[in-house]
């Protein structure tokens, strides 16, 4: 792959929930993170939230994005949709997070794979997250929600994708991203960018016979990863690098306020994105203090302002309490 082209690791994963009320509640009050965007969806006619969880400043890599959409059916999980989102942590804290974690109400359990211990619960709306124990050097946690930095929630660790032909995504993850693969653990293989560390590593399941998973709207679904490129032109190569291995399926960028975005399907079905984070970033319309305190509109929407917010689920936002 080329080097002008080349990812750096994740940037966000964004996903479909139930309640907007429940997703806060799962992220802050539970795993600790903060509510750093308040906005909404810019694709379609339906008014929906666009919530954006992470540490204190929103750094890339550590985001989680959610449309609350309680009114739609849950989707269909299958191939070509992420099984699991794992977050990393600090070494040690394993215990820590099992034990929070059902002291708020959710069921968990440890697991291992790639010889490494994780626990498994599941978002309300079931999308399965796991807690991995990663490195030292990974983004500042946030420790406003009532959990102290030794244990706290770093980044996107990793993310596993459900595939049902492994050679063509393979070849996909290899010569058109810039992936590796380092590891393989029965019907597991892992495909890394760079060292491997934690939040560039990407996991893959081999599942042959797994029907073909919902691809639109649908709570519980997983809509796209999100991989940082770090600048418009690198971005660009990407899109074009792809569209030269005869990948055409990839958008023009798009404007989403804070970032821009380039999507792709792959091989495996599962939506890809190649995003840049914007000049000013989270902080062009608050000050860092202030992230997630307002519902907030992009230009071309806020006429539409009257007709929107009133339309949105409320959210109650209680400082979280540290349960271990």
């Amino acid at each position: 792959m080329a080097q002008d082209a080349r990812v750096r690791g994740y940037h966000h994963v964004t996903f479909c929930v139930g309640s907007a009320q429940e997703d806060y509640d799962f992220h802050v009050k539970a795993l600790g993170l903060r509510l750093g965007k308040k906005t909404v969806l810019f694709d379609g006619q339906e008014p929906i939230y666009h919530l954006y969880y992470g540490n204190g400043s929103g750094d890339e890599g550590t985001l989680l994005t959610s449309f609350p959409m309680s009114w739609r059916p849950r989707g269909q999980r299958g191939s070509g949709q992420v099984t699991s989102i794992t977050l990393s942590a600090p070494a040690g804290s394993l215990s820590f997070w099992k034990q929070r974690l059902t002291n708020h109400g959710y069921h968990t359990e440890y697991i291992e794979r790639f010889g490494e211990r994780r626990v498994v619960f599941d978002h309300p709306a079931g999308i399965e997250y796991e807690i991995m124990e990663g490195v030292s050097s990974e983004p500042s946690p946030w420790t406003g929600a009532g959990v102290d930095g030794e244990v706290a929630i770093r980044s996107i660790g990793a993310v596993t994708v459900s595939a049902r032909d492994i050679p063509e995504f393979d070849a996909f993850l290899k010569d058109g991203m810039g992936f590796a693969q380092i590891a393989s653990d029965g019907p597991h293989y892992r495909y890394a960018i760079d060292d491997g560390t934690s939040g560039k590593i990407l996991e893959v399941l081999h599942e042959p016979e797994m029907p073909q998973g919902t691809w639109t709207f649908a709570q519980g679904v997983v809509h796209h990863i999100a991989f940082d490129m770090g600048d418009r032109q690198t971005q660009q190569n990407l899109k074009l690098h792809l569209e030269g291995l005869g990948f055409t399926d990839v958008s023009e960028p798009k404007d989403r306020n804070y970032f821009t975005s380039v999507y792709f399907r792959t091989p495996a079905g599962v939506l890809f994105e190649a995003a840049v984070t914007n000049e000013g970033g989270w902080l062009k319309d608050e000050t860092l203090d202030s992230l997630g305190d307002k519902i907030l509109l992009p230009p071309w929407l806020e006429s539409e302002r009257g007709n929107i917010i009133p339309r949105l689920e409320p959210i109650v936002a209680e400082p979280a309490t540290l349960a271990d």
